[in-house]
């Protein structure tokens, strides 16, 4: 299949190997109300993860893409403009008690591209785990390169990786040794403890791995495993509401956080951020929406995508390590960058 044939289509959705199909999955003519296996789960960040928009497709098979769409070399820029001001204040909020962590993200600006150039880029150094192309009908388009696993299940098994900690390409000793990142990812792996527990048996949630490197091709990160058993009952559906939005693109406490996001992020997320999932008749995977770009509805710019970025904010971040670790995140697009404010 050409990538580009996609373009004509209303509606689909181009799934990476992450979702389960070893290769790429794609669904076509999305519809609500489809009962048909699997199903597209999608939830904004300010969406509520139970009032998710849940579709059923005409088709659905793996395919084989044929990247024939030429990747644009893209010229990304955000505003840093008041950048530090705000880590500051989170940090202020962090010494008076108020809040542990926030994750405090910009948009970058995307020159006109087409959905099939921006998957073309972002694949150019190997598919991400969770790439996706989506298309809704009467909805959101958006691009995702993400990395992250927000959970999976398999039978009555619920598995999390919280990411959190980054690290330019090459610099896993540097990672491993920072102390800064170690506790960021400590924070939220114990929020999503606390997320999964109301929805699994007493005392089945564990922590089988504190913390491991993920190598990808513009970045180190690093990540827990969190599992647990679910409770009798218990869907899809309502893991996603347990646990969206998803404590490493929040905070903690979450509550404190998603205040301090309202109050200092002067947009919506959207697609950013928010959570993706395939629900099969046997499971789900749903990954995290970050590395995601969006058709910029806002028509700034006809045909532009707004791409987002940002990073667990603790007291012991500076504005400027901050700043390149955004820089870092930027190479998913495997573009040129320019700074502005």
């Amino acid at each position: 299949m050409k990538l580009s044939a996609l373009e004509a289509q209303d509606s689909f959705a181009l799934l990476g190997p992450g979702f389960g199909a070893g290769g790429m999955l794609l669904l076509s003519g999305l519809r609500p109300g489809r009962r048909r296996f699997p199903r597209l789960v999608f939830a904004s960040f300010e969406g509520a993860g139970r009032a998710a928009t849940v579709l059923g497709a005409d088709s659905c098979h793996t395919v084989e893409v044929e990247f024939d769409v030429q990747p644009p070399l893209l010229d990304a820029r955000f505003a840093a403009r008041g950048y530090r001001a705000k880590v500051q204040r989170i940090r202020d909020s962090i010494a008076a008690g108020d809040v542990y962590q926030v994750c405090y993200t910009v948009r970058a600006r995307l020159e006109c591209a087409s959905g099939a150039a921006l998957l073309a880029a972002i694949c150019g150094r190997g598919l991400p785990r969770f790439a996706a192309w989506v298309r809704l009908p009467g909805g959101p388009e958006f691009v995702s390169a993400s990395p992250e696993l927000f959970f999976e299940i398999a039978g009555s098994r619920i598995h999390a990786e919280p990411m959190k900690g980054t690290a330019s390409a090459g610099a896993a000793a540097a990672l491993e040794q920072s102390e800064k990142d170690r506790a960021e990812l400590a924070m939220i792996t114990d929020l999503i403890r606390n997320d999964l527990t109301p929805i699994c048996r007493p005392r089945s949630v564990r922590v089988p791995c504190e913390r491991r490197i993920v190598e990808l091709p513009y970045a180190m990160q690093t990540v827990s495993d969190v599992t647990g058993i679910l409770r009798a009952g218990v869907t899809p559906l309502d893991a996603l509401a347990a646990l969206h939005p998803g404590g490493s693109v929040t905070g903690a406490p979450k509550p404190a956080a998603l205040r301090m996001i309202r109050e200092l992020e002067p947009e919506p997320r959207g697609a950013y951020c928010g959570a993706l999932g395939l629900w099969r008749k046997d499971g789900a995977t749903f990954s995290l929406l970050i590395r995601t770009a969006q058709k910029d509805t806002a028509q700034r710019e006809p045909g532009g995508w707004v791409y987002g970025l940002g990073g667990g904010i603790v007291y012991e971040s500076s504005a400027a390590r901050e700043l390149d670790e955004l820089h870092t995140k930027l190479g998913a697009l495997r573009c040129a960058t320019r700074r502005s404010g």
